[in-house]
């Protein structure tokens, strides 16, 4: 994957991982640890909140910003800020007003997102009312559902979009597909060693740039 495309994502997990470990200097906030760390769902915080444990879930409503990290992080509480979480599964369901960064092996993004996505794993989905800004994302398995309002930069093994992306898309993926809802209506650049794949119905209404490039799994051989 190219260095520029994981940079932006990895800033998202150092961001991750730091705020977790280092002193907490915030006049205002809400800061919870534990072996499983939890919101409950009648709970209504309107401070940022700092949740770490092996299993993460906030089910309430957050007016701040919220940073979690944890083995699995559920989202599924309104959140009026920013998400920042790092995890072996992280699951955003709930509307986030303003951006998300994540790192983790597995990331579900479901709900709406007001801003930008940042996102760098394994396994990535972005699904539900979809993204109203930018996205950056670098991972194993790509998969957008979901429309994007903005632009997309995205770096992976496997990309398949199926929905609707406004802006332009800059693609680096040993495999691109773009599935029967797909509808890009910037410019769609992408390098990969193979044309991409479009079903029926997927259309690109800007101008293609396609530049090949030697398979990954070959040059390693």
């Amino acid at each position: 994957m190219k260095k520029g495309l994981w940079a932006n994502a990895l800033v998202s997990i150092s961001i991750t991982t730091s705020v977790l470990v280092l002193p907490i200097t915030s006049l205002a906030f809400e800061f919870r640890t534990g072996d499983q760390t939890s919101i409950s769902k009648t709970e209504i915080i309107t401070d940022d909140v700092y949740l770490a444990g092996g299993g993460v879930t906030s089910l309430g409503e957050i007016k701040g910003d919220i940073f979690s990290g944890g083995g699995n992080v559920l989202i599924s509480g309104k959140v009026s800020g920013d998400v920042t979480a790092g995890g072996g599964t992280i699951t955003v369901l709930s509307d986030i007003a303003d951006d998300i960064r994540a790192g983790g092996g597995t990331i579900t993004i479901a709900g709406a997102v007001g801003g930008d996505v940042i996102l760098g794993g394994g396994q990535i989905l972005i699904s539900g009312a979809g993204v109203k800004g930018d996205a950056v994302i670098g991972g194993g398995m790509v998969t957008i559902e979901a429309p994007i309002a903005g632009d997309a930069r995205i770096g992976g093994g496997t990309v398949y979009i199926n929905s609707v992306i406004n802006g332009n898309i800059i693609i680096d993926a040993d495999e691109l597909k773009l599935g029967k809802s797909a509808v890009i209506n910037g410019t769609l650049s992408y390098k990969s060693p193979r044309e991409v794949v479009k079903e029926a119905g997927a259309v690109v209404k800007g101008q293609v740039n396609y530049t090949p490039r030697a398979d990954r799994k070959e040059v390693g051989k």
